[in-house]
């Protein structure tokens, strides 16, 4: 599988050392940035009346993943763990809220939202594997 892969010790990213707790995926598909980015945004929306992440650490993460260029539309992400773990929380969220909702969506593009947020739900298995417990 040729992602998520787990950046080796040390690396060299854009001239940068990148720890081996940071996890590379490359997205596949021109709207996964933007779906994860809406699904945090909806999220944050409502952290105040539904408490979606329990701790501030996620908010910080999402608010980060939203506003800042963690997760670019066209180039490869590095993230964490404790980003996995909220992109993670805020994806079984919105299945929730999707699932509960009475508004139709096409087939088509519910498999594709699936694929999306299934992607990263991958990776996180694989940072779990890697023994990131951890936030």
């Amino acid at each position: 599988m040729r992602f998520p892969q787990r950046a080796a010790p040390l690396q060299e990213v854009k001239g940068h050392p990148v720890s081996a707790d940071i996890f590379v995926i490359q997205p596949r598909w021109t709207v996964q940035a933007p779906h994860l980015r809406c699904t945090l945004k909806r999220a944050l929306a409502v952290q105040s009346t539904q408490s979606v992440w329990p701790s501030v650490e996620h908010i910080d993460n999402a608010v980060a993943m939203v506003y800042g260029d963690q997760l670019p539309d066209h180039r490869r992400w590095e993230l964490t763990h404790s980003q996995l773990c909220t992109l993670k929380i805020a994806i079984e969220w919105r299945r929730v809220k999707r699932a509960a909702s009475d508004n139709e969506i096409a087939p088509d593009i519910l498999e594709l939202w699936k694929d999306i947020e299934d992607e990263v739900l991958a990776a996180h298995a694989v940072s779990n594997e890697a023994g990131l417990y951890g936030i």
